[in-house]
């Protein structure tokens, strides 16, 4: 189990020292600010649509190492997905890091690593959590915190 979360780790450090899509220029269709106001982050999540296919992720702001990679596996993840495959990828991630059973995440599995830290959980959401604010129809760029 050593090995795994030396992996997980490892995995974050990577995408937090060179996140994909931080202070991407993107064409954005969608955006939207989130908060989390118990560590600091802030993120702008941006995100091009045509139709209903995410063509291109970018993201902005500052945040610990947990929200940067997380915000850069989103950039990296879900170009080429449908909006309900990137609201379902992250339906998954939030079971995943709210119980104590795996669930099937892919490459987003470096983020399981903080799910013994439940304060940092939220770190992990909060890129995913923006990007679906984004998409809400009611909510499209809004630019409230979440």
């Amino acid at each position: 189990m050593s090995a795994l979360k030396d992996l997980y780790r490892e995995a974050i450090l990577r995408h937090a020292a060179e996140p994909a899509g931080y202070r991407k220029p993107v064409a954005a269709t969608h955006r939207c600010e989130g908060h989390n106001p118990f560590c600091g982050d802030r993120v702008e999540v941006m995100i091009q649509l045509a139709g209903d296919v995410v063509q291109d992720v970018g993201f902005d702001g500052e945040a610990c190492s947990i929200c940067l990679a997380s915000a850069s596996l989103l950039c990296e993840q879900t170009p080429g997905a449908s909006v309900n495959d990137l609201l379902e990828l992250k339906a998954r991630l939030e079971r995943a890091l709210g119980a104590d059973r795996e669930e099937e995440i892919g490459a987003l599995s470096p983020l399981l690593g903080v799910r013994p830290y439940p304060s940092r959980v939220q770190c992990a959401l909060l890129p995913w959590q923006t990007a679906a604010r984004a998409l809400r129809p009611d909510d499209r760029g809004s630019g409230e915190s979440i």
